[in-house]
């Protein structure tokens, strides 16, 4: 058996495992596992709900400021590194001349290659920012409809079990079936869609939706070391 199939085999038990021990759970008669009459259970896909408010104007703008800012100060330090380049060309490799400017290339190289880096874990860290504050307004909203409804639970589920699995890997595709925990439940228990038009996203078209993805911060494409150095 090759590792990949081990790993399969792996992944495959832990599902079954747990999802026996889910049912073997539901079956016996603990007290502390029986259904109270006062219970009741709903769902919301938060990821969606969270998607859409990432994707929507309250989010969006400030994104896209950001990125616009990024890629000017990335393109400028990139035609940079580009004329110099063609300035060494023009002198000549061996030339006094030359080589100063190899040098100066080099230099001027990594720190492009710095500010991309620093211009990447602050995106990183801005995206992450509006992700955490955009998932916690998906969980007040759910909950305030929870309340509402007078559901006791909301489970977070992501997509329907009858939906099949899209995932090209082991690893991926245990990820989808971990991120559909509710396996029965009526569709007018799900929460997600009341969610979405209380925030006012109805209408934003996610990636999933068909939407272009947003854009990401590029690492710059430095032109070859001049003079192979």
């Amino acid at each position: 058996m090759g590792r990949l199939d081990r790993l399969a085999l792996a992944c495959v038990s832990a599902c079954i495992l747990g999802a026996g021990w889910l049912v073997h759970s539901a079956g016996a008669a603990s007290p502390t596992l029986a259904m109270r009459a006062d219970q009741r259970f709903a769902t919301a896909n938060i990821f969606q709900v969270v998607e859409k408010l990432v994707q929507g104007e309250r989010y969006r703008p400030a994104r896209d400021a950001m990125m616009k800012e990024y890629g000017i100060r990335l393109d400028a330090a990139q035609k940079e590194l580009e004329q110099l380049y063609q300035r060494i060309n023009e002198a000549g490799e061996e030339s006094d001349e030359g080589r100063a400017m190899i040098a100066q290339f080099q230099a001027k190289q990594r720190e492009a290659q710095q500010l991309d880096q620093e211009l990447q874990d602050r995106a990183g860290a801005f995206n992450t920012q509006q992700l955490s504050e955009a998932y916690r307004i998906a969980v007040e909203t759910v909950n305030d409809l929870a309340k509402q409804g007078g559901y006791t639970h909301v489970l977070a589920t992501r997509g329907a079990v009858s939906e099949p699995l899209v995932s090209t890997n082991v690893a991926a595709a245990v990820q989808e079936i971990l991120a559909r925990p509710a396996i029965v439940y009526p569709t007018g228990d799900d929460l997600t869609e009341a969610a979405i038009k209380m925030l006012k996203v109805d209408g934003v078209v996610t990636p999933a939706e068909g939407a272009a993805p947003a854009p990401s911060v590029l690492p710059v494409p430095a032109p070859a070391d001049a003079g192979g150095k």
